[in-house]
């Protein structure tokens, strides 16, 4: 017997596979130019949440590794920045 055996794998694990595959196709389905307005959003979001870190609104608990943020009115700045790419496409 040779060759590697993949571990036996839930639901859960399906299910996140078949959610990844979703989003890949879809990301494959877009136009190059709905791509890079993705990318901006994404890189908008990760400055976003780099300036929230910086600020001390957001923080990584070491024993969970989880990412928690104080609530903070200027959270709704992240949901314009999220919804903005979405606004241009329509």
């Amino acid at each position: 017997m040779s060759g590697k055996r993949s571990p036996p794998q839930g639901p859960e694990e399906l299910a996140w596979k078949n959610h990844n595959l979703s989003q890949l196709e879809y990301f494959r389905s877009l136009t190059l130019r709905e791509k890079l307005e993705a990318m901006q959003g994404m890189a908008d979001v990760a400055r976003r949440l780099l300036e929230m870190r910086r600020r001390g609104e957001l923080k990584t608990s070491p024993e969970s590794g989880r990412v928690s943020a104080a609530p903070d009115p200027s959270a709704d700045l992240l949901d314009e920045v999220v919804k903005a790419p979405q606004a241009k496409a329509e």
